[in-house]
This record gives structure tokens, sequence and C-alpha cells, in this order.
């Protein structure tokens, strides 16, 4: 089984009359048309400039926006049209790190009960003992000292509750793992550290991820493989290294012109 997921043909609709009067007789066309295959421990980024469709295509694959038409495939199952309760057992499968994490946490809850509350709803079986010795796991997987176990996000610095973040979605030993734009409201050195997570991620427990964000250096130096997005549709799409040295797109050399190079992050 070669592929973790694949896209055929996506389409996703957003209709609001009100918001959108003169779109289509109030459709959006967010993502359109598009096809792509992530493999087995690899990392795909998706890159383009806000409102280009990355989030929605993200949000389609984890069922938290609908599908107009086009089919989404995990382990090779379809699961387009899968209710809540048929998609669930796949919530454990594939987990999806938001861009405003932040605003996902419970400000009265300790980072121990932020990370157990996934624990407790898809492994109701373990006790407390079991749940405590896996948060500990946890941190010790993000690299965070077991002390902030009883700490607020509010007494958390940005680059910790980012990684508290990434901590929730392997709390279920996901296999894919789907990353919106999780570092762009890093600083540079909290950028680079979480990125070094995230590569010591994908090659100790070969995890795969789906990695988007507006920032051509950023998934340069993360991904495998690059699919570049404008309006809804992937306009090119290969490997890395290919994609950022010598692109016939000028979208794609439009936005390696555009955006710096972290050079303080090595290969």
């Amino acid at each position: 089984m070669e592929n973790a997921l694949r896209l055929e043909s996506l389409v996703v609709d957003y209709k609001n009359r009100r918001l959108f009067p003169r779109k289509r007789g109030g459709v959006v066309r967010a993502v359109d048309g598009v096809s792509m295959a992530l493999k087995w421990g690899k990392i795909m980024g998706i890159v383009g400039e806000s409102g280009s469709g990355k989030s929605s295509l993200l949000r389609a694959i984890c069922k938290f926006a609908p599908v107009e038409s086009g089919r989404v495939f995990i382990e090779n199952v379809n699961v387009t049209n899968f209710s809540e309760k048929e998609f669930f057992p796949y919530r454990k499968k594939i987990q999806m790190i938001p861009q405003d994490f932040c605003d996902t946490f419970n400000p009265k809850m300790t980072v121990e009960k932020i990370l157990e509350e996934p624990l407790e709803i898809h492994f109701p079986d373990l006790n407390s003992k079991e749940k405590k010795m896996r948060v500990l796991e946890l941190l010790e997987s993000v690299e965070l000292d077991e002390v902030l176990i009883g700490r607020f996000p509010s007494q958390l610095s940005g680059g910790q509750r980012q990684r508290i973040s990434i901590a929730r979605a392997l709390a279920v030993n996901p296999k894919i793992l789907i990353c919106d734009e999780i570092v762009s409201a890093c600083d540079l050195y909290t950028q680079k550290q979480i990125l070094l997570l995230l590569r010591k991620l994908n090659q100790i427990k070969r995890l795969t991820m789906l990695f988007v964000s507006h920032n051509i250096a950023v998934v340069s130096y993360l991904c495998h493989d690059i699919a570049i997005m404008c309006q809804g549709k992937i306009l090119e799409l290969g490997p890395s290294e290919k994609l950022c040295g010598v692109s016939s797109n000028s979208y794609m050399r439009s936005l390696i012109d555009a955006i710096p190079r972290l050079k303080m992050i090595g290969k």
C-alpha cells in the first residue's frame, strides 16, 4: 500500500449568498479539482498565497468542510461520503494541527488535562496511571519537561504551546499529520525548533505529513515534495529540489523571489 492519502478531482465550494452575492450566485469555489497522492513516510508541502485554497483542502480531507465532488482516499479506502460515526476510527489515523492552535486550548485546563482529553475519547479503557504515563511520554516526544504538566496555556511560551499542540495530535498514535500554517506566527528561532522536531518525528516515527505554508523557504526545508496551489488549483507538483531549483511556473518563481530563505537552518 504505497499511498497514505489520495485525492481525486476534489472540489470544495462555500455557499453564502449574503457574503458572496457576486460569486457564481453566492458560491465560492475554494478547491477546484485537486488530485494528488501522499506516499507513506513522506512529507508533502502545499504552498501558496492566502486565499489559494490550502486550508480548505486540509479541512475537506479531515471532514471539517463538505466535499462538493471528487473523492478522498485514506489507506485506499474511499472516506468521502462517510458519516461522522463511520469516519471516527480514521480520526486516530489522521490528525490535524490547526493554524490557530491556541484557540483550541481550554484556558482552564492544565497541560495534563489537554493531553488526556484525546486519550479519554479514543482510549476510554485506560486507567489514570496509564494516562499519566502516556502524557509524560508525549511531553518527552516533543522535547518538553514534565514540570510543565500542571501549567495552564497562559503560563507557556508560544513555542511550548505549539509543541503541546503537536503532542495532543500525537496522543492517538496517528499515521498522518496534517499541519496547517503551524509555524506562521512563530519567530525564526521557534520556527527552526518546530521544523527540526517535525523532521525528527518523520524520521523516527515514520510519520507521514501534509504541511501547508505560504513560506516556500519553510516548505523547501522540510518537505520531500511540494504542490503549488493558486486559486484552488494545483499548478505544479514535484520533488522539493526540482521545484525550488528551476521551475517553469511563473507563479512558483514569484513565490521563490518574494520570500527570503531561512539561511539559519541547515539541511
